[in-house]
């Protein structure tokens, strides 16, 4: 015979769970009532979102994407580093790979030489920041490093599958066009400082309190999001990214940022000339437009606003000494950011090897900066000037290394027979493309930004391993696919369905 228990025992256990759910529930209740509308609607969402998260890693992927644009919204500061939203949000993500690893009892990690080269720079990092004046800036962006690095390799992981990879596509465009659109509610209704208005307009700037880190956050989804908007446009996802893109294009011309344009630009011409053939007919057109906007714009026939940043670009394009500039409101920027690039140079030649450690720029660069220029704006506005004063030549060469091979991953990719991948490789080279040129006008490594990059980095590398697995890459030597990699995937019919 079987014991059961008594009739009362049983129903004094439902009385004691009942108070105990209705305890927790009087308890969250209050703590609601007890702070300001935003942080209850907040403490609600996360008795929601955190168990969801810590069960499923993809989950919490893609919800360490989507808080990027929110990253900076809410920051404290432990022993001199100052932690944003970000931090718990990859530290969640991270959280719920080990747990779900423990449970299986193995821990998978996709070698690639891409990885070494991220672990390559945060080594310089690390070393780097021990000759650094302030230690709390260094810590700072060798944790951006860090969670980079850790986004990449978990996105290798969750993202090796189609449908999985569709969910992080997903995430990094539709983020950057929910952030695009309040962007555009800025300029719509002209709310932000006056310094950020240039004429009747103002700029763009997001959640990111500056219009170029701005531009350049949704400069890392646009290309990505028109891949997938023309190469799957009868796709589920394609008609997301449609709308999406449209929202990412206007949020950039809006930013009004011309590092953000030109890296766009370039993206678009470099993915129409890889893609095929046919697509390369277009290049003839572009290249058509963007003459007839520079004749229209030398016959004073744009927007004067456009028309006066653009003849800026032209007429300060490329290196030259700021003590023989001339001054007025129209060149103020352009000249400013080349004080800093000069700034940052002679860092470099002073530091060569190790640099003046990772976040120092603006500790230093009083001892640096040129007549005229005091006021240090927290980076060379270069990143690849930045790093070279910063972390010395071999942090910058780590980091080339690692870009290049990013590079290649996606170029590889672009062979595999799975359409939906091969989108993904050429989506990911635009999104590239753009980060390259931009990051020679301003430091993308801001705001989180880190991370939507590590994701970039990763759906390239998942893109080249597929190509790879398919038998898709003939060059001997060329790496194969990790053993993992092996495993079943879904075909078309269910990555496009």
């Amino acid at each position: 015979m079987i014991a059961r228990a008594p009739i009362n025992d049983v129903a004094a256990r439902r009385t004691r769970q009942r108070l105990l759910i209705a305890s927790v529930a009087v308890a969250l209740g209050a703590a609601v009532a007890a702070v300001t509308p935003l942080l209850g609607a907040a403490a609600l969402a996360a008795t929601v979102v955190l168990p969801i998260a810590i069960v499923r890693p993809l989950f919490a992927l893609c919800l360490a994407i989507v808080v990027i644009p929110l990253s900076s919204e809410l920051s404290v500061t432990v022993g001199g580093l100052n932690l944003t939203l970000m931090e718990p949000a990859v530290g969640l993500a991270v959280l719920a790979w080990l747990i779900r690893a423990a449970r299986a009892r193995t821990l998978r990690i996709w070698p690639s030489a891409l990885l070494a080269a991220q672990l390559l720079v945060l080594v310089w990092f690390l070393v780097s920041s021990l000759g650094a004046e302030e230690r709390g800036p260094s810590l700072k962006d060798s944790l951006k490093w860090i969670e980079l690095i850790l986004i990449f390799t978990l996105t290798v992981e969750e993202a090796r599958d189609a449908r999985a990879a569709r969910w992080v596509v997903l995430a990094v465009i539709g983020a950057g066009a929910l952030e695009a659109s309040y962007g555009i509610f800025q300029f719509a209704t002209g709310r932000g400082p006056d310094f950020f208005s240039i004429g009747p307009f103002m700029r763009a700037y997001g959640h990111f309190g500056q219009p170029n880190p701005f531009a350049g956050y949704l400069g890392t989804a646009l290309p990505l999001a028109l891949v997938v908007a023309l190469l799957l446009a009868r796709d589920p996802l394609g008609r997301w990214a449609q709308a999406a893109g449209a929202l990412l294009a206007a949020g950039v011309l809006l930013s009004f940022s011309r590092g953000a344009w030109l890296g766009v630009a370039c993206a678009a011409a470099v993915m129409l000339a890889v893609a095929s053939a046919r697509s390369r007919r277009w290049l003839v057109p572009l290249g058509a437009a963007l003459l007839l906007i520079t004749v229209v714009g030398a016959l004073g026939l744009l927007p004067a606003t456009i028309a006066e940043r653009m003849n800026v670009v032209a007429e300060y394009f490329g290196p030259f000494d700021v003590r023989k500039v001339e001054l007025n409101s129209e060149n103020w920027s352009v000249v400013e950011r080349m004080a800093h690039w000069q700034a940052a140079w002679e860092m470099f030649l002073d530091h060569p090897w190790l640099g003046i450690g990772p976040g120092n720029y603006s500790t230093v660069y009083e001892q640096y900066f040129l007549p005229g220029w005091l006021e240090p704006l927290g980076h060379a506005h270069n990143y690849y000037l930045n790093l070279a004063a910063e972390v010395g030549l071999l942090g910058l060469s780590g980091y080339l290394l690692a870009l290049a091979l990013a590079f290649r991953a996606a170029i590889r990719g672009l062979r595999a027979a799975d359409p939906f991948w091969r989108t993904v490789a050429l989506g990911t080279l635009g999104s590239l493309v753009a980060i390259a040129l931009h990051s020679a006008f301003d430091n993308l490594y801001v705001h989180g930004v880190s991370v939507q990059i590590g994701a970039l980095f990763a759906l390239a590398q998942v893109a080249s391993y597929h190509a790879a697995e398919e038998g898709a890459l003939a060059a001997p030597g060329d790496a194969r696919p990790h053993p993992a990699l092996t495993a079943p995937t879904h075909g078309a019919s269910a990555a496009h369905g």
